[in-house]
């Protein structure tokens, strides 16, 4: 990926100049710190292309491999399992430790990426990065890794539901759950479809938690089938009952209650 590998170099050949120029600058004034332009800890990472046989290859879009590191650990999602290692980094300096994983199994392929995915993560010494994309590189200075970095998450946005939860046995999801849709906007409104009727609501955010009022206003509409006019009110249910958001690394929005249990779960449509 020549266009990726020209972009971080300039991006972090940029960044390099501004942190010196603000670096010189802070000599005459105390209040003003260097940039924070090398910054790649506390941020997830979706891997893009990686080393194989000698040769960048892009990851399939079916594949998610995540990365995130702080504090000295690293770990995410690999292409089969979860896994986790640690990490140095020293200026644009970087190697992990030797790297653990859950013991899931999966199909040969997929555990190929996986598997090359560690062996190239052994390999790094160093990284580039200019803010939204990350380079890993060799001893040789050879790009092995190239990630791009994942939007801070956010509830805004408009999502279609993956599963429901049904309120008595866990959630669930059927040919027609993608029919039940949210949008959440920037100014506390919550609208949508529940499957059979257009609705509002209105919800509040602080930090990760959320609380969706129960006073919502729908249009009436008779359901065209007992199946959605079920699942309307398990989706009422859950919107009530949700306490904490989460985004997870492939985007897909995560509402659970205030013991953990996922109520709703979203993919984006945007």
């Amino acid at each position: 990926m020549i266009k990726l590998r020209s972009t971080v170099a300039t991006l972090a050949a940029m960044a390099l100049t501004a942190s010196l120029a603000a670096t010189a600058v802070a000599i005459d004034d105390d209040e003003l710190q260097p940039l924070g332009v090398y910054d790649i800890e506390g941020i997830t990472w979706i891997l893009k292309s990686q080393t194989i046989d000698g040769e960048l290859v892009e990851l399939p879009d079916q594949v998610l491999v995540s990365l995130l590191m702080e504090d000295g650990q690293a770990g995410g999602q690999g292409a089969c399992n979860n896994y986790f290692s640690s990490y140095e980094l020293d200026g644009f300096d970087l190697t992990f430790g030797e790297t653990g994983s859950t013991m899931m199994a999966c199909l040969p392929p997929v555990m190929d990426i996986e598997q090359a995915y560690f062996a190239n993560l052994g390999q790094v010494t160093s990284y580039q990065s200019g803010g939204i994309q990350m380079a890993f590189l060799d001893a040789d200075g050879n790009f092995i890794l190239e990630f791009d970095a994942v939007p801070p998450a956010t509830v805004v946005g408009a999502w279609a539901a993956t599963g429901i939860n049904n309120q008595v046995g866990g959630v669930v999801s059927s040919a027609t759950t993608p029919e039940v849709t949210a949008e959440f906007s920037p100014g506390g409104d919550l609208t949508g479809f529940d499957g059979c009727n257009d609705y509002l609501t209105t919800y509040v955010v602080d930090g990760d938690t959320i609380a969706i009022s129960e006073a919502i206003g729908s249009t009436r509409m008779a359901c065209s089938s007992e199946e959605l006019a079920e699942q309307s009110q398990w989706y009422y249910g859950a919107l009530a009952s949700a306490a904490t958001w989460s985004v997870d690394a492939s985007g897909d929005l995560r509402l659970r209650d205030i013991g953990g249990s996922l109520q709703v779960g979203f993919a984006p449509t945007e």
